[in-house]
C-alpha cells in the first residue's frame, strides 16, 4: 500500500514539472507595452481609444502646455475619474466644466500620419478642441463648439473630429480639451487614421440616416392609417415616433444650428434633455388609448397617466422660460436628474401597464415586446445608477432603437387588423339587431292594437251601455273611465321613444310617470355609477323596452304596492333587478304571450338572459347581460 502510494506521488510531481515545462517552453514572448499615456503609431495602425490610455487632469492652464517637462507635471496634477473601455465620465458639468486629456504619440513608421481625434458621442461634450504640444512648442488644430456652423467643421461630419498630423519617427504630446455647460461631463475619445476615420463614419452616418428614415417612414404611416381609418391608437403613436425623431436629431447634432437661443434656457447644450422630456408626454396618449381594452379603475389610471404628463409638461416649460428665471430655476432642481428619473417612472409604468393587459384580458405582446426591448437597457441603466459615480442616462442600443418603432407599428397594426375585423362583425350585428327591433316594435305596435280594441275598446263600450241605462251608475261609469284612462296611459308610454337620452335618465323618468299616474310607488336606484349609459345606443334602447314591457306587466297584474327598478355592475356583468310586493305567478306555466316573447327576442340580441323568481309574496326579475 505503502509503494503504491509513493507511485502515485512520483508521478504526480512528474507531471506537475512536465506541466510547468510545457509551459514556460511555450509561453509567447509578449511585445513590449508602450509607457503610460503612450500610444505607438506604426505602418499597420488604424484606430484605437483612448479612453484608458489618457491621463485626465482639470488643473492645467493655456501657460502650463508650453512646460518643457509637460508629461511629467501632468502625471503629477492627474485626477482619477471614472474611465472604461466604452467612456470617460467626468461628472456634473458644475464641478467639472472643463477637462484636459493627455496622450503621448510615438509614431515609429518611416512616414508622416495623417490622424482624426475625435469624440465619438457628442452628446454630452459641448466643446471640443485638439492641441499638440512638442518642445515647448504648442498648436492648436481646431476647436468645435455646438454653435459652430456646418461649414466650421474640419471633417464632412457632424462629429467632434480635429485631424492633425505627426511625422515620421516623432514624438509629440496630444491634449483634448472639452468643456461641458450642462448636466454630465462625459467623453468617449478615440483616435485613428483619417482614411479609417472616413471609413467608418461613413457607415455610422448611413445606419443613422436609416434608423431616422424607419422611424419617419413608421411614423407617417402610423399618422395616414390611422386618419384615415379613425384609428386613434394610430395617429397617437405616430405622434410619440415623430417626438422620438426629434431625441434622435438632437442626439446627433441636426439641431445645434437650430437651437442656439440666447433669450430663453433652451439651447444646444439642453436641447437632449428637452427632447427626451417631450418623448416623456409624446407616450401617454397612445398608452391611455392602447390601454381602454384593459379592465382598470379608469379615474386611478387617468390620474397617474395626466399627473406625468403634467409633470413633464412642467419641466419642458422650465426651458421656455427667459435664461435668467431658468438658471435661477437649473441653481436649486437638476433637471437632468428629473428626466432620468421621468424615463424610468414612464418605462416601468408601461411595464406594470402591460403586466395588467397580460393578467386581466391575455394581451401578451406588449408586456414581451418591452422585456425583449428595453430589460437589457434596464439592467444597463440599474447598474450605472447604483454602482457608477454619476447617475445618467445610459445609452441605447441602435438594434433596440430601431427594434422599438417597428414592434410598437407591427402591434399598432394588428391592433388595427382586429378593430377592423371587428368593426365589420359590429356592424354586421347591429344590421341584424335593427332588423329584429323593427319586428319586434311591428309586433308591439300589433299587440297595442289588440289592447286598444279589447281592453280600452271593451271599457269603452261599457261606458256607453250604463249612459244608456234609465238607472245612471255614476260610480260604475267613473270607475271604467278612470280604467281607460290608465290603459292609454300605459299604452302612450310604450309608443314614446325617447332616444335623445342615456339609459338612467330615462328609467327614472319611467318609475316616475308611472308612481304619478298609478296606485304604484316606483323607485330607481343606479348603483353601478353610470355604467349603464356608457353601453352603446342600440343597447340602451333594447334595456329600456325590457324595462318598460316588465314594469307594464306589473302595474296590469301584480297590484303590487311598490316596485323596485336596480341597475349594477361586476366583473363585465351588467345586472338590472325588478322587484315587486305583488301577487306572483307561477313561473312554470306562464304562456308565450306576446309582452314575454318579446323580452326574451331583445335579450337574444344583447347577449342577456332572464331568471324569474316568482313567489305569492312577490316576483323579482333578474337580467344578466354580458359584454
Amino acid at each position: 500500500m505503502r509503494q503504491l502510494l509513493r507511485r502515485l506521488i512520483r508521478w504526480s510531481v512528474a507531471v506537475l514539472c512536465c506541466l510547468c515545462v510545457g509551459q514556460s517552453c511555450t509561453s509567447p514572448i509578449a511585445p513590449p507595452k508602450p509607457p503610460p499615456a503612450s500610444v505607438l503609431i506604426d505602418a499597420n495602425f488604424s484606430t484605437q481609444s483612448l479612453n484608458e490610455q489618457v491621463w485626465v487632469s482639470t488643473k492645467p492652464s493655456v501657460q502650463d502646455l508650453s512646460r518643457p517637462d509637460l508629461k511629467t507635471w501632468f502625471c503629477k496634477n492627474t485626477v482619477k475619474f471614472n474611465q472604461k473601455r466604452e467612456s470617460i465620465l467626468l461628472g456634473n458639468f458644475r464641478k467639472y466644466p472643463q477637462a484636459w486629456f493627455y496622450v503621448q504619440l510615438i509614431n515609429v513608421s518611416s512616414k508622416s500620419q495623417q490622424l482624426v481625434a475625435d469624440e465619438f458621442n457628442r452628446i454630452r461634450c459641448d466643446d471640443f478642441e485638439v492641441i499638440t504640444a512638442q518642445h515647448g512648442t504648442v498648436r492648436s488644430w481646431g476647436r468645435i463648439g455646438r454653435s459652430t456652423p456646418f461649414s466650421g467643421y474640419p471633417t464632412p461630419f457632424l462629429t467632434y473630429a480635429v485631424p492633425f498630423t505627426i511625422q515620421p519617427k516623432d514624438t509629440i504630446n496630444l491634449l483634448i480639451h472639452t468643456q461641458r455647460h450642462y448636466g454630465a461631463h462625459e467623453v468617449n475619445l478615440s483616435i485613428s487614421t483619417y482614411e479609417n476615420y472616413l471609413s467608418e463614419q461613413i457607415i455610422l452616418f448611413l445606419s443613422k440616416v436609416f434608423e431616422i428614415i424607419v422611424f419617419v417612414i413608421c411614423a407617417l404611416v402610423m399618422f395616414i392609417v390611422g386618419w384615415i381609418f379613425r384609428h386613434k391608437t394610430m395617429a397617437y403613436l405616430g405622434f410619440y415616433l415623430l417626438s422620438v425623431v426629434y431625441v434622435k436629431l438632437n442626439y446627433l447634432g441636426f439641431t445645434d444650428a437650430f437651437t442656439n437661443f440666447t433669450e430663453i434656457g433652451l439651447s444646444g447644450t439642453n436641447a437632449n434633455v428637452f427632447a427626451l422630456f417631450v418623448s416623456c408626454i409624446a407616450i401617454h396618449p397612445f398608452w391611455m388609448e392602447w390601454m381602454k381594452a384593459v379592465p382598470k379603475n379608469e379615474k386611478v389610471f387617468n390620474g397617474i397617466s395626466y399627473s406625468m404628463m403634467g409633470f413633464n409638461l412642467l419641466c419642458v416649460g422650465c426651458y421656455l422660460l427667459p435664461i435668467r428665471f431658468f438658471n435661477t430655476v437649473y441653481a436649486y432642481i437638476d433637471l437632468s436628474l428629473l428626466m432620468l428619473i421621468s424615463c424610468l417612472v414612464v418605462l416601468l409604468w408601461m411595464f406594470y401597464c402591460s403586466l395588467l393587459a397580460l393578467l386581466k384580458v391575455k394581451i401578451y405582446y406588449m408586456f414581451i415586446a418591452l422585456v425583449v426591448i428595453f430589460i437589457p437597457w434596464l439592467l444597463q441603466q440599474s447598474s450605472s445608477i447604483f454602482f457608477g459615480s454619476s447617475p445618467i442616462l445610459t445609452y441605447i442600443n441602435p438594434l433596440t432603437f430601431i427594434a422599438t418603432p417597428v414592434g410598437l407599428s407591427i402591434v399598432t397594426t394588428y391592433l388595427l387588423r382586429k378593430q377592423l375585423i371587428s368593426r365589420r362583425k359590429y356592424e354586421e350585428n347591429l344590421s341584424y339587431m335593427k332588423d329584429s327591433m323593427d319586428h319586434i316594435r311591428r309586433a308591439e305596435i300589433e299587440s297595442i292594437g289588440r289592447t286598444l280594441n279589447n281592453e280600452v275598446g271593451n271599457t269603452l263600450a261599457s261606458v256607453l251601455n250604463y249612459l244608456n241605462m234609465k238607472e245612471f251608475k255614476r260610480h260604475v261609469v267613473k270607475d271604467l273611465i278612470l280604467d281607460a284612462i290608465n290603459d292609454l296611459q300605459l299604452i302612450s308610454h310604450n309608443l314614446v321613444k325617447d332616444d335623445s337620452r342615456v339609459l338612467s335618465e330615462k328609467v327614472a323618468s319611467l318609475t316616475e310617470r308611472l308612481s304619478d299616474t298609478t296606485l304604484t310607488q316606483f323607485t330607481f336606484d343606479d348603483f353601478s355609477e353610470k355604467k349603464f349609459d356608457s353601453l352603446p345606443h342600440t343597447i340602451q334602447q333594447n334595456i329600456y323596452a325590457i324595462i318598460q314591457e316588465l314594469l307594464t306587466n306589473v302595474v296590469k297584474h301584480a297590484q303590487a304596492y311598490e316596485v323596485l327598478v336596480q341597475f349594477f355592475t361586476t366583473e363585465g356583468i351588467f345586472r338590472i333587478v325588478v322587484e315587486d310586493d305583488g301577487l306572483g305567478f307561477d313561473t312554470q306555466q306562464v304562456s308565450g304571450g306576446i309582452g314575454l316573447s318579446n323580452i326574451y327576442k331583445r335579450l337574444a340580441l344583447i347577449n342577456g338572459q332572464l331568471t324569474l323568481d316568482s313567489t305569492p309574496q312577490g316576483t323579482t326579475a333578474i337580467i344578466d347581460i354580458s359584454l
